[in-house]
């Protein structure tokens, strides 16, 4: 029996259970997620049933305080003694760039630690920048093994850090429970923005591409659903069309996602930058094709014609093309698409390939 300490935050749980269950019996998994004081992904409960119901060991790491507050160098001490205490074969831990806790991994076995990043390096204008770019070069000076969920980030890190062992494997299919069937309008095509609204993400272009569309067209809606931080500021005052577009601005509950995504005859991913996309594996796994940007991240994981259609940000009017294209492609057109895209998830994605790859990447850290 191998044991696994798998330490996170609740920021990736939704990932982590399309993942944990399906690891080998010959594998104990130990799985401790940080739960900060607010915006919490998922609630303690919820996890604690999931973990309950899948035969995993759950500790769940309460935090009384902001992330920048230094008292909680003693709760994360806490979690150093509990890795002490299961003792396991492979500590896996998945960094969101917090210093405090950081450094007091640095007290880790680095011959048995796997360190996972999403962001070898910070996406344009990330909050607390320099912060947070401390926080993960304390985890690269100090460990040798590391896990990228992208080839580009994989690169970077060699590159920039030198002789690195460095695994790639993407993430898991990310579902929510069933889909409910939703009977959507024939005569209108509904667009999708899901998920934390970061400056990044470009909802700010997509919106300028909705308002240059609607002076042509109105036979389309677009749904935003997700957190922001600067909502009135930003991005409301960009709306020209309200009946157009419609905003859940906040939490989205974890049992209303499936809902968001039945709703739509495409996610639409504008994004400046990225690495890797949750909302990306969310689409793939309810089979809803996607209207993405030409970010370097997304060409790993995304193939136009297949898995849906792809924008140049540096084209003007490129968006607004293939919203355009969109609308009017038809419905066998559509259907295909959505045969392809079923093909090209299953053969890219399937668990049994995710699991296989951690697998091998825990036996050589343990070999």
């Amino acid at each position: 029996m191998m044991k696994v300490y798998y330490l996170s935050s609740s920021a990736f749980a939704d990932n982590q259970i399309n993942l944990l269950h399906h690891f080998p019996k010959e594998i104990s998994v130990t799985y401790n997620v940080i739960i900060p004081v607010k915006n919490s992904n998922y609630s303690e409960e919820e996890l604690s049933a999931y973990c309950l119901e899948k035969n995993i060991d759950f500790i769940p790491t309460r935090l009384r305080y902001r992330f920048r507050d230094p008292r909680l160098l003693i709760t994360y001490y806490g979690i150093l003694e509990n890795i002490r205490r299961v003792d396991p074969d492979v500590i896996f831990v998945a960094n969101f760039d917090q210093i405090y806790l950081n450094a007091i991994l640095l007290a880790l076995d680095k011959k048995k630690t796997i360190i996972a990043m999403h962001d070898v390096v910070n996406h344009s204008n990330t909050a607390f920048d320099k912060l947070t770019t401390l926080g993960k070069k304390l985890l690269i000076g100090k460990f040798d093994t590391f896990l990228t969920y992208s080839k580009p980030q994989a690169a970077i890190l060699r590159e920039k850090y030198g002789k690195k062992k460095v695994y790639s494997i993407p993430l898991p299919l990310i579902g929510f429970g069933d889909m409910p069937l939703i009977e959507k309008p024939a005569a209108k095509k509904t667009f999708l923005f899901f998920g934390f609204i970061l400056h990044y993400k470009g909802l700010d272009l997509l919106l300028h591409a909705i308002n240059k569309l609607a002076e042509k067209r109105q036979d389309f809606q677009l749904i935003i659903a997700g957190r922001s931080a600067d909502w009135e500021e930003k991005y409301a005052p960009l709306i020209q069309h309200p009946h157009l577009v419609s905003a859940t601005i906040g939490f989205i509950e974890n049992d209303d996602i499936p809902y968001y995504f039945a709703l739509a005859d495409y996610l639409v991913l504008p994004y400046r930058d990225t690495t890797q996309s949750g909302p990306l594996m969310i689409a793939y796994n309810y089979n809803i094709p996607v209207l993405a940007s030409n970010a370097e991240g997304f060409h790993e994981f995304f193939q136009s014609g297949t898995t849906g259609y792809m924008f140049d940000l540096a084209k003007e009017g490129d968006m607004v093309r293939v919203l355009e294209e969109a609308i009017d492609r038809p419905e066998d057109e559509y259907r295909e698409l959505k045969q392809k895209l079923a093909g090209h998830t299953e053969e890219n994605f399937a668990i049994s390939r995710l699991v296989k790859a951690y697998v091998n990447m825990f036996k050589n850290t343990t070999s």
